[in-house]
């Protein structure tokens, strides 16, 4: 039952990507159409990115922060296993991020889940074992490789409640997908015991952490670059707050309070930057004085930032020295129903984090910063309350921002336990 279900669904292959295709055609974030051509020959298996090897050890990770989160596990598992690496992503933009990590030999677009384009892929590369990054479970992909004697590994693994009810429904062929699954390291026991409960044994189940808080950082890249932009701002000694991972929602709620907090300053750092032009038409339409970061590569711009409310970050790689610039931040995703984006990544900065009650994707986190006194609750009706009343007591403000650095310490650890547990894996094997 479980393979009649896959030939069904391979059938519905081509239909569900003329739907993905018109959907973003029609959305906000049409431009990530613009290099459709070129990608094809990915998709499709037309183009090889690594030519004369026998096997290469294969990571597929989703986009860009799952990209980031591995280069140093991947790099350990490079030298245990002697072989290439090749890393697959599903969106352009984790592949530009993954051809600026040395670690990886080849990055290509992740193959459109058709069993029969899977397996051409298999043949092309010959992968020895294959890592998916957290939570990017392709049924084909699995069950190809599964069949193709490619043991299938899940690291950094996450699934959601909401999502583990989605995947029972589908029966046998969950059934079938898991089947070929040999380990998985879990970010924590609450979401072990959610794969467990859709079907893999707990032997084969490991709760290792969350690997994207290892690559925290204190001292973030493009810091002193960052610093010199607020100067030239005239924001040195403002109160500013960093907003990163924004979406449409929650970028009208930072508008609205920049309107009432004449003497905030916000960084707006959009979690997709293709919607720019729709963020620069509601800025141009809310009265408020507004820059963008790229302006400050043309040197007739930057005597035109006074009086700044807004800054756009329109480019990638700031978000960091944009956190640790701030005095207060904000993490994207998270009023809007996206899950919440990586709340560490501000608070290992020693910054009181602000998020709504959408922080499904690291409750773990969210709940320990609320605990801590590091994160705040925040939804359109009481965002700018917040921010004055942090804002209002340099004392409150400085003891806030001690328990989310003190927080952040506490997750660490993940790509030691997870390297630990595939070792272990392979003297079995």
């Amino acid at each position: 039952m479980g393979y009649l279900l896959l030939f069904i669904l391979n059938l519905l292959v081509p239909f569900a990507a003329l739907a993905v295709v018109i959907f973003f055609a029609l959305s906000p974030r049409r431009r990530v159409l613009n290099n459709i051509g070129k990608e094809l020959a990915e998709r499709f298996v037309l183009k090889k990115g690594l030519k004369n090897v026998k096997d290469v050890i294969w990571f597929h990770a989703a986009s860009v922060g799952e990209v980031r989160s591995i280069a140093k596990i991947a790099g350990e598992l490079k030298i245990y296993y002697k072989k290439k690496i090749l890393i697959t992503t599903s969106t352009s933009a984790g592949r530009a991020a993954a051809m600026q990590e040395m670690v990886f030999d080849a990055a290509v677009l992740m193959p459109i889940d058709s069993y029969p384009l899977v397996k051409k892929f298999i043949r092309a590369y010959k992968p020895y074992r294959l890592f998916i990054v957290e939570a990017d479970l392709w049924p084909n992909m699995i069950v190809a490789s599964g069949r193709s004697g490619v043991p299938v590994l899940i690291i950094n693994g996450r699934v959601s409640l909401r999502s583990s009810k989605r995947y029972k429904l589908l029966g046998s062929l969950l059934k079938l997908v898991l089947k070929y699954i040999n380990i998985v390291c879990a970010q924590t026991d609450e979401i072990k015991a959610r794969y467990e409960d859709m079907g893999i044994p707990a032997n084969k189940v490991f709760t290792t952490g969350n690997i994207k808080y290892d690559m925290l950082n204190s001292q973030p890249a493009k810091e002193e670059e960052a610093e010199k932009i607020i100067e030239l701002l005239g924001w040195k000694g403002a109160n500013i707050v960093a907003c990163g991972s924004t979406h449409e929602e929650e970028e009208e709620i930072i508008i609205n309070a920049a309107k009432k907090l004449q003497d905030v300053k916000f960084i707006i750092a959009p979690r997709h930057l293709e919607r720019k032009e729709d963020i620069l038409t509601k800025l141009n339409n809310s009265g408020l004085k507004f820059t963008m970061l790229s302006s400050f590569k043309k040197s007739e711009e930057i005597k035109k930032t006074e009086g700044v409310n807004i800054l756009l970050a329109d480019a990638m790689g700031w978000l960091g020295a944009f956190y640790k610039a701030a005095g207060i931040t904000f993490v994207g995703g998270s009023i809007s129903k996206k899950g919440g984006h990586n709340f560490l990544e501000a608070a290992v900065l020693a910054r009181p984090v602000l998020f709504g009650q959408y922080y499904y994707n690291a409750p773990e986190v969210a709940k320990k910063l609320l605990e801590n006194g590091g994160g705040f609750l925040v939804n359109k009706d009481n965002f700018d309350t917040i921010i004055k009343t942090l804002f209002s007591s340099s004392d409150e403000l400085a003891h806030s921002a001690r328990l989310a650095g003190e927080t952040a310490s506490f997750f660490k650890g993940a790509t030691e336990a997870t390297i630990k547990v595939v070792k272990k894996y392979e003297e079995k094997h």
